[in-house]
């Protein structure tokens, strides 16, 4: 028994590492491999750390305000970074427009070519706000790896509709021509329907068919650095056949939800079709998991799309976000303070509301 503390128990203790709940323990392997599971082994993991949008050439530095490391462009470390310039913070002041704030800050100039000054003000994040990731407008097909066989018009499905065009081979007696061209039926799970028509001069043979099963494959993440707290993703659609995994470290490896907890998939058509997660089961995932899947604030979805008659109408409307936002520093409107350079030794800032406030000059 532990010289720290000591259990008496009434009843024995039941083992079961397929569950989580208050009447079951799990077997110390169990539990040795949750924690090396769930360990971060990456600097980008860290609750301290906003690396969104790291490129080459970046360096890291700490942001004291927001309490996180970031990058910033080495080539633009003093300028772009806002290191060049100088700042004063003030906690919870109180000013009015007839009665502003006085902040009194020493300077050196000569004949006044001094900086631009400007005042940001901290506003508390939003709440329970709604916002659309896709659309699938058909300009956001940009937004996912190429695929011929799926189409965007502000939803995302499986095209059935393939237009060729016809060679003309010649004529055929007085009154015919001939014209040909070269279908490969191998690339299709089933042929419905050719029909043919005419577009200007050209002879058009349109194939009506079922596609094979594809992966719509975002190309880039979404940033979710602006996010305190992820309520819900949520996915609009239609069809029983479609399946949904994430990637929270740009695509490289590539995560399922089973249950109660994450786990790795392969990015293949075969693993994503019996082991991806249902559009009911995604929409019911709870605050909880998006936020434990979260720790890199980014994230990049992939989807599986499936067609087994010519009826079935498959597709994704939108992809919405409810999130809690961080707080935020706003820039104040000009007609919220003022500047006097009271002498070539001293600049005063009139503030003309309350609040928090940093002053950059």
């Amino acid at each position: 028994m532990s010289e720290f503390f000591n259990i008496t128990l009434n009843k024995d203790v039941v083992l079961d590492d397929s569950a989580t709940n208050s009447s079951t323990g799990w077997t110390g392997q169990h539990i040795l491999d949750e924690i090396i599971a769930h360990r971060i082994t990456k600097f980008e993991g860290l609750d301290d750390v906003n690396v969104a949008n790291k490129q080459d050439k970046q360096v890291v530095v700490y942001s004291a305000d927001m309490k996180k490391f970031t990058t910033v462009d080495l080539q633009n470390i003093g300028d772009a970074a806002g290191l060049s310039l100088k700042q004063i913070s003030k906690m919870g002041i109180t000013g009015g427009t007839s009665s502003p704030y006085e902040v009194d800050i020493p300077i050196n100039t000569v004949d006044f070519k001094v900086p631009r000054v400007n005042v940001l003000q901290f506003k508390q994040g939003d709440q329970n706000v709604i916002k659309t990731l896709n659309s699938f407008s058909n300009s956001e097909s940009s937004d996912f790896e190429p695929d011929d066989m799926i189409a965007f018009d502000n939803t995302v499905h499986l095209k059935t509709s393939y237009d060729y065009q016809m060679k003309d081979e010649g004529a055929i007696g007085s009154n015919n021509e001939e014209y040909s061209c070269e279908i490969d039926k191998n690339i299709f799970k089933e042929i419905d329907d050719i029909e043919e028509s005419v577009d200007g001069v050209s002879e058009i043979l349109t194939v009506t068919a079922i596609p094979p099963d594809r992966l719509l494959i975002a190309s880039g993440d979404r940033d979710l650095s602006y996010v305190q707290n992820i309520d819900y993703f949520k996915l609009t659609g239609t069809g029983n056949n479609l399946k949904v995994v994430c990637s929270v470290d740009g695509g490289t490896t590539w995560k399922t939800f089973n249950m109660d907890h994450w786990e790795d998939i392969s990015l293949t058509m075969n693993d994503v079709k019996t082991k991806g997660i249902d559009m009911s089961i995604f929409n019911a995932i709870n605050s909880t998991y998006w936020n434990l899947l979260n720790a890199n604030k980014k994230i990049r979805f992939a989807y599986l799309l499936s067609m087994n008659s010519i009826s079935d109408t498959k597709s994704i409307d939108n992809l919405d976000l409810q999130y809690d936002g961080q707080g935020k520093w706003v820039q104040a409107k000009e007609t919220d303070y003022d500047v006097v350079y009271v002498s070539n030794t001293q600049l005063q800032v009139l503030i003309k509301f309350s609040g928090d406030i940093k002053i950059n000059y």
